[in-house]
């Protein structure tokens, strides 16, 4: 899909002066050497007309009034374009180096998903993962493409549950040059058939729901975009003289109407007739017999949208649908800024254009699924040629889409821990957690809410109800633990129809745990006031983008807020002012530094953590640059590496990362009480886009243990008659006597003394 709508306008590839060379299979191969990519703002139906003429390949669905859309304009053209008077930025100036760029980079395979795939390739790689899960997928074939090619998917969920589960249904490639489609939907089936097991979420989601997969449902018009013409976007079907049919124009919802065209020749082209092509008839009827599909995602690209029905129309689906499919939508584009910060804009489909017979108002009306069509990476600098190198992060922002998808609308009750769990806790102190409950599509039992806990890694489980505290609210509360040792625990409630749900899924085979630690706070900062850090040293040559203190402005390299939940607002950040562009005030002509205050790193095993923002796949140099994180025993005066972000792979492309490191694990450092970090953020390449942030910088010192007597209540050494007289005189009275740590003094603690009375400490 994309962009905009026509349904009068004929796109023929060969009008705009492309050249030709020769395919292996002898049909002309479209070169666009020295056409340029641009983005024009079209704000009236002349303006429309005007553009048209110059530059009759859009790159979309068509051009929408009020919005920016993306042209490919001939060489013999740019001077009309000049002359026009239309308001518009070139994006690139050659889209056949943007071509040639990807052909070259995915010459270079790593891992899978470090390239895109052929179809031979990517049938051959679903055989892969039902090899490699026998238990979890199941393979199947809905039928053939208009060339014969056939249609192959995957079914995807354990064994937990039973028949009948709610089913999620992905589908990828219905335009044919949307390489990174398929791609991001195999990644999806990947994730799903490789972690269950041992990712709590994925096990949980396949344990509730079944996934359908389709990755290529244009497998013959993909085909053709990787040796004939990488612009192409329908199928194959021969017209008479032209050649194919928009496979999202081609549903019977609302088929025929605007945004669609009755001309063979036009890249929105809807067909003889609702599901004329096989293609879409076999999806069709496919799904038409899976009585389970609650939820389904069309996968698309390029602009970074989720959008929701209606694209035919103006009109909004009833409620509560309308007001269901929102939240869902919102939610899936907060989940997918959560990972890498890249933002995907939540809205009806019909607010960009009117698109008649698409997939996603077919599978709402017909099917009886919520569905949304995601536009993926980008926004329009590389466009449909997005690099390889952005596979994995466009699959890594969407597989938690799905996440949250598939969480909202299979769980019945959502466990949420407003103050986190804790992974330490002081011994001998008893540790509050907050527990929220909510319902999401069951009903909770009044008073079921409860936790279980033991201390220790082994032995049965303690069973206590949870304090209701109002609303969804409610207060665990874990026992006092010795140092050294582990407190287990876990959480569970039921609902109204007898469901029993805990958290973590799979309890008690899955549980949290936390180690009790003498922990001292050396230095926390969340950067809401000012405690000395350093903006700027000598040798900072950087023309814009020095290091502040604020509140960020979002743009596509740098976050909207800081990492500090609410009421949180201040990080420091390589200027975050967003400017009118993303590149106003990022990183320029060097580098820039900041610097801790000085920390006390001296006392026991010290542990420090950060999180930080870096961003440098942007702009017309993408990774090209990297973020240095130092540390120094001295003050300042001589640094050693910690870590360094970049040039490219994980962590380039935004989003808040969490990095945290012992001071011993880091060669040549002592630890003094001279300890200080660096942050030295650079951009040293033309036209590069780069922006770094950090916030919440903890340093913690955890001390050893030290050794102790259960049962030496008065502390001499000796475990005997006093001892006891103690424990007696509180005896359920008091916690004078308390030897387990659970605040009173019981039978319990009595057994504990008895068992080692007479025997000295060691």
């Amino acid at each position: 899909m994309l962009r905009a709508r026509l349904g009068w306008l004929s796109v023929v590839m060969i009008g705009i002066a492309a050249t030709f060379s020769v395919a292996q299979g002898g049909d002309p191969v479209v070169r666009y050497d020295d056409h340029q990519l641009i983005r024009v703002q079209v704000d009236t139906p002349q303006e429309r007309q005007a553009i048209l003429e110059i530059a009759p390949l859009f790159l979309g669905d068509g051009v929408a009034i009020g919005r920016t859309n993306d042209f490919i304009v001939a060489p013999d053209r740019i001077g009309d374009l000049e002359a026009s008077g239309l308001t518009y930025i070139v994006k690139h100036a050659n889209v056949q180096q943007l071509i040639e760029e990807e052909r070259i980079a995915n010459q270079v395979r790593g891992t899978w998903f470090e390239s895109y795939h052929r179809y031979s390739e990517i049938n051959d790689y679903i055989d892969t993962l039902v090899a490699l899960r026998p238990d979890l997928v199941t393979k199947f074939n809905i039928g053939q493409s208009i060339q014969g090619r056939d249609v192959y998917g995957m079914r995807i969920t354990s064994s937990v549950g039973g028949p009948g589960k709610p089913t999620l249904y992905f589908d990828g490639g219905l335009h044919a040059r949307e390489w990174i489609s398929p791609a991001t939907v195999m990644y999806i089936a990947d994730q799903l058939v490789r972690n269950y097991g041992s990712d709590p979420d994925v096990t949980g989601m396949l344990d509730r729901a079944e996934f359908l997969i389709i990755p290529l449902t244009n497998p013959d018009g993909y085909e053709y975009s990787h040796t004939t013409n990488r612009m192409w976007r329908k199928n194959r079907r021969n017209n008479g003289g032209t050649y194919g049919v928009d496979l999202n124009r081609n549903w019977s919802v609302g088929w025929g109407g605007s945004g669609s065209s009755g001309d063979p020749s036009s890249d929105i082209y809807r067909g003889t007739a609702p599901f004329s092509e096989p293609e879409t008839a076999n999806m069709r009827d496919f799904i038409l017999v899976e009585s389970n599909v609650v939820a389904h995602i069309d996968f698309h690209s390029y602009s970074q949208l989720v959008l929701r029905p209606y694209g035919y129309t103006y009109s909004t689906p009833s409620e509560p649908d309308n007001t269901t499919m929102t939240e869902l939508g919102d939610g899936m584009s907060d989940a997918i800024y959560s990972v890498h910060g890249k933002n995907y804009t939540s809205e009806p489909a019909a607010s960009l254009y009117l698109a008649s017979g698409i997939c996603t108002d077919w599978h709402y009306d017909e099917a009886g699924a919520f569905s949304w069509t995601i536009e993926l990476r980008d926004t329009g600098y590389y466009g449909f040629e997005l690099p390889p190198d952005q596979i994995i992060a466009t699959g890594e922002e969407n597989f938690a889409a799905i996440t949250f998808l598939a969480d909202s609308v299979t769980v019945m009750l959502k466990f949420e821990f407003p103050g986190g769990l804790p992974s330490m806790v002081e011994p001998d102190i008893a540790t509050v957690v907050n527990v929220d409950i909510t319902e999401v599509n069951g009903e909770l039992q009044p008073g079921t809410g409860k936790q279980f806990t033991r201390i220790g890694t082994t032995g049965p489980w303690t069973e206590a109800a949870l304090t209701y505290l109002g609303g969804d609210s409610y207060q665990a509360v874990l026992p006092a633990t010795p140092c050294g040792d582990f407190v287990q625990f876990y959480f569970q409630a039921e609902t109204t129809d007898g469901a029993i749900l805990t958290s973590p899924e799979g309890a008690p085979a899955a549980y949290c745990d936390a180690e009790s630690v003498n922990m001292i706070v050396v230095f926390d900062d969340d950067i809401e006031t000012d405690l000395g850090w350093t903006a700027g040293v000598a040798g900072d040559d950087a023309t814009t983008g020095a290091w502040g203190r604020m509140n960020p402005e979002g743009t596509e390299a740098q976050p909207e807020n800081d990492h500090t939940p609410a009421p949180g607002t201040i990080c420091y950040v390589t200027d975050g002012r967003a400017g009118s562009s993303v590149g106003t005030y990022d990183i320029d002509g060097g580098k820039t530094t900041l610097l801790t205050p000085i920390f006390d790193g001296s006392e026991g095993e010290v542990a420090i953590s950060y999180w930080r923002w870096y961003c440098n796949d942007a702009g017309a140099s993408p990774n090209a640059d990297i973020f240095v994180i130092d540390i120094s025993d001295d003050g300042g005066s001589s640094w050693t590496n910690v870590e360094t972000v970049g040039p490219g792979g994980s962590g380039t492309s935004g989003g808040w990362v969490y990095y945290e490191f012992d001071l011993a694990s880091i060669p040549g450092i002592t630890p003094t009480v001279n300890m200080q970090m660096r942050f030295i953020a650079s951009d040293e390449g033309d036209g590069s886009i780069v922006e770094a942030v950090i916030d919440d910088f903890v340093v913690i010192s955890i001390l050893e243990c030290e050794e102790t007597c259960p049962g030496d209540l008065n502390g001499d050494g000796q475990r005997d008659q006093a001892d006891l007289g103690i424990l007696l005189a509180s005896y359920e009275i008091d916690d004078g006597g308390d030897i387990d740590g659970d605040g009173d003094t019981d039978q319990a603690d009595l057994g504990i003394l008895l068992s080692v009375y007479g025997v000295p400490c060691p």
